[in-house]
């Protein structure tokens, strides 16, 4: 079945003697209390005649080393009782959603190895009955606090996160042999809501194949499997639709094997977190009015006669993370390559399918006299545009494997995510949850990444920007971001 470990007898018993967390603890202690890991398996079973290997290609090479991406929605119900409630009648139908989720996107079930091979690729592995680790929480934080927009010590937000799971290896850590892929965490918030915590490898999906899972698990949740899993394209894993005709996976895995033994650190020990310091998540909003006036500011400060939402919100972010850092940083982006390739690649493909851009150093130096929302969004958008010629965005590809390492070291501002994903209107589960309230990319914290999503609040548009940072940094990026709308305000008042 898709919960073999999660009876309903031992979750009934376990509902019934469910003594909640004291609601007096302090928001800095993190209370949360596990309830039960289950084992959730494609439901059902895919057919025999599909893949059960998908080789990584060079797109996902690109994100081998990377730290997983991991996302937290927030649900609000104030209606929601408690915990056992959550089990006896909201789980059951979390768990059988998921599960016919699954069935369509069932490499996420699989594992994948934690090192490059010496001969051949990684690829992700499914054999029938793997399955996707859920795990069921109580919190006892604010939920309320902890799905705002202020700034957030980062340490209550990662209980809320699952883990991927490591086998093999002699008791795991960074012998593991292989991992699983994807895990999932639902915390339940008495009388609040729900977050659900997702945490995936990248080298297995980028964020268009992840929202295209999201979206088809949350139709299942709230039309049903019969529905749900119909009104979408299904996921395409056929790998022989990206062309390699530059032999880039090669170079690629060459990279990495002389990257590891050069002894040099993985990217997972790069971890930003780890720093000295509290870190705090905030989000900053950009509504289409201040987007007007940046725009309009970059009309009168520059020779530009435009620029995109992208690079207006990218660039003032940009320009606040170098001015509260008081020193300058590059910056890096991802581009969509469905279209882009040669043939272009399905739309439904699932996988990576990103290529990484910059800023080029010519125009980095230009602006290093001095960094200014302005100009940072002309910069950027000069890169976008360089990218309408016909392969310009695979010029430099060979360097990609490369160019992440340098990112990282040198702690430059990249992008994750994008307003294109749609991500909360993707994520509707129907009565009582809705669309959730907040989406939060917490990794960002370890990666430095903005975090970029369409507004999820209703009727304002924009663009909102995750943005992690140690607790100095932040209030000197807030401070600047304060100075951006008022001035940004001003231009366009005066239209």
């Amino acid at each position: 079945g898709a919960t073999d470990h999660c009876p309903s007898a031992t979750r009934k018993g376990r509902a019934e003697s469910i003594v909640q967390p004291s609601k007096a603890m302090a928001p800095g202690l993190n209370p949360l209390t596990v309830l039960e890991h289950c084992q959730v398996s494609p439901s059902p079973s895919p057919p025999a005649g599909k893949p059960r290997t998908l080789p990584l290609t060079f797109f996902d090479l690109v994100f081998w080393d990377v730290p997983p991406v991991q996302r937290l929605f927030f649900y609000d119900n104030a209606d929601l009782l408690g915990a056992p409630e959550f089990l006896l009648q909201e789980l059951p139908l979390f768990e059988k959603s998921l599960a016919a989720a699954l069935h369509h996107f069932y490499p996420l079930a699989g594992t994948l190895v934690c090192r490059i091979p010496e001969a051949g690729a990684p690829q992700v592995v499914f054999s029938d009955g793997d399955s996707v680790r859920l795990t069921v929480a109580v919190g006892g934080d604010d939920f309320q606090d902890l799905a705002g927009d202020h700034a957030r010590d980062t340490a209550r937000l990662r209980p809320l996160l699952p883990s991927l799971p490591r086998h093999g290896g002699g008791g795991g850590g960074s012998r593991c042999s292989t991992q699983d892929v994807f895990a999932v965490q639902l915390t339940v918030f008495p009388h609040a809501g729900l977050c659900i915590g997702t945490t995936l490898h990248h080298a297995v999906a980028d964020g268009s194949s992840y929202v295209h899972f999201m979206r088809t698990w949350a139709a299942i949740h709230r039309l049903g499997p019969e529905c749900g899993g119909k009104w979408a394209a299904p996921p395409l894993f056929d790998r022989s639709v990206v062309r390699d005709d530059n032999g880039l996976r090669e170079v690629f895995l060459r990279d990495h094997r002389a990257l590891a033994a050069a002894g040099g650190k993985r990217l997972h020990d790069w971890d930003l977190s780890q720093r000295p310091g509290a870190a705090d998540l905030a989000t900053f909003r950009f509504t289409d009015m201040l987007l007007r006036g940046l725009g309009r500011q970059v009309e009168s400060e520059t020779s530009a006669r435009r620029c995109s939402p992208y690079a207006l919100a990218c660039g003032a972010v940009w320009a606040g993370i170098v001015h509260a850092r008081g020193s300058s940083a590059s910056f890096g982006f991802v581009t969509g390559c469905k279209p882009r390739a040669t043939p272009p690649v399905p739309e439904n493909y699932f996988g990576n399918c990103l290529g990484l851009c910059r800023v080029g150093k010519e125009e980095e130096a230009k602006l290093s006299g001095g960094l200014t929302a302005a100009t940072a969004s002309v910069a950027i958008w000069r890169a976008i545009e360089g990218l309408a010629e016909q392969g310009r965005v695979f010029r430099d590809a060979r360097g990609w494997v490369r160019l992440v390492r340098e990112y990282a070291s040198a702690r430059a501002v990249t992008v994750a995510g994008s307003p294109k994903l749609v991500v909360y209107a993707a994520t509707d589960l129907g009565a009582p949850w809705g669309r959730p309230r907040k989406v939060e990319i917490v990794s960002v914290e370890r990666t430095g990444a903005l975090a970029l999503a369409e507004s999820g609040r209703d009727g304002d548009g924009g663009i909102e920007v995750g943005l992690a940072l140690p607790r100095g940094e932040m209030e000197a990026f807030r401070a600047f971001y304060h100075d951006l709308v008022a001035t940004a305000s001003s231009y366009e008042a005066a239209t």
